[in-house]
């Protein structure tokens, strides 16, 4: 475990996420804003349209529906409270040892840290070029995240990681995914054809390599990197660690 050398990497890193963390709250209002026939009044001044150019609408598509999947998707990969210390996991659902930590930590970490409202984890998408379906794997799972069942496909998608191998095309398994969830079906289909969210998932990668991030699994806790798939043991004393320089640092 190392400190991450400059607080700017990490805050570049987490820009988009904490902006969300208000503008995400209100994506459905505007949804509904842009629902609204003619002649009514629209909601005012929503922070979807205010926040950062990573997640204005342009940014990722020229349109207001863009924005607004970007929105959902991006809010999805979240899981915790909004005041915890941010932990970000950058990982790749083709990477054997991004599965070993899933199988291992994740439900462990769930229980001890995420539930005890601890931590709040975000995932950032780190696809490696020696993966050949992981791309269309983290577009998949944003889809999904716009449905809200972000971790659910993440879960899928290490359990069925083999099944993925020998395959050409991965969208028949991909779809297999979707509909085990009970997703609906015809727009994860079209959200997987958008540019929306292959730009939100090319940004990943431009955001962990800021962040000078080359392997996965990795992990921002706190302002300590973490690399590689520790034992669950070792990783909670990262966990710990960094929670009371956090703490250290608020009662100064």
């Amino acid at each position: 475990m190392s400190r991450v050398s400059s607080a700017s990497r990490l805050s570049a890193l987490l820009f988009c996420l904490a902006a969300l963390t208000a503008c995400g709250r209100d994506a459905s209002k505007v949804a509904s804003a842009a629902a609204e026939p003619s002649g009514t009044t629209p909601t005012a001044a929503s922070p979807l349209l205010q926040t950062t150019a990573a997640t204005r609408p342009g940014a990722f598509g020229d349109t207001l529906a863009d924005s607004i999947t970007i929105q959902r998707a991006d809010r999805g990969r979240l899981m915790g409270r909004e005041d915890a210390m941010w932990v970000v996991m950058i990982s790749d659902f083709q990477c054997p040892y991004c599965k070993q930590w899933h199988d291992s930590s994740m439900a462990n970490l769930k229980r001890d840290y995420i539930d005890a409202g601890k931590i709040r984890l975000a995932y950032l998408h780190l696809p490696l070029s020696i993966h050949r379906h992981a791309k269309a794997q983290a577009e998949a799972s944003m889809c999904a995240a716009v449905q809200n069942k972000f971790w659910e496909y993440a879960d899928a998608l290490f359990r069925e990681q083999r099944a993925f191998q020998p395959i050409d095309n991965p969208t028949g398994k991909l779809d297999d995914i979707g509909r085990e969830l009970k997703l609906d079906m015809p727009g994860f289909s079209r959200c997987r054809t958008s540019n929306a969210i292959r730009m939100l998932v090319e940004n990943d990668e431009r955001q962990a390599t800021q962040a000078r991030v080359q392997s996965t699994p990795s992990f921002l806790v706190g302002e300590f990197l973490v690399q590689g798939a520790l034992p669950y043991k070792d990783f909670r004393k990262a966990i710990d660690t960094a929670l009371a320089v956090a703490k250290s640092r608020r009662t100064r």
